[in-house]
């Protein structure tokens, strides 16, 4: 069974026709080999073969400005702490917005989203944010979590 379906591969490739101007850097951390087994924690990954398909698709909407790079975390370091895990920035610049698990469902419009502000450098944010981000003085993560629940 495909991740995404035919015509939402094409709305994609329509959106990412419009909207992308320069490159974007995609980064796919799995664990390969198990398939849908279930395993004990830390080994294997249910939704690893899932989520190259999924960011498969994404590259294949826009090849020339779209790369990706699967990660085998069991044979490269790698410095994430779950697989799947993908990532999404500027080539040469670490990412700074990444995904645990498998995007689907309500998630895909944010990775969408996330390439489309990485290509064209909008941001999004108004010049309220960006003024009380200006007083910072520490790194901040921040960490958002979707459940459909």
């Amino acid at each position: 069974m495909a991740i995404l379906p035919d015509h939402v591969k094409q709305q994609v490739r329509d959106r990412f026709a419009d909207r992308l101007s320069g490159p974007v850097q995609l980064t796919l951390y799995t664990r390969p080999g198990t398939g849908r087994l279930i395993l004990p924690a830390g080994l294997g990954c249910a939704t690893c073969d899932d989520a190259r398909q999924m960011a498969e698709d994404l590259q294949d909407a826009a090849p020339a400005l779209l790369k990706l790079s699967v990660v085998d975390v069991t044979r490269e370091e790698a410095d994430v702490d779950e697989v799947p895990t993908l990532t999404v920035g500027p080539p040469g610049a670490a990412p700074r917005l990444s995904w645990q698990g498998l995007p689907a469902g309500l998630e895909f419009a944010t990775v969408v989203d996330a390439i489309e502000r990485v290509s064209t450098g909008d941001h999004g944010l108004s010049d309220a944010s960006l003024e009380a981000m200006a007083g910072l003085t520490e790194p901040v993560d921040v960490m958002v979590f979707a459940t459909p629940t």
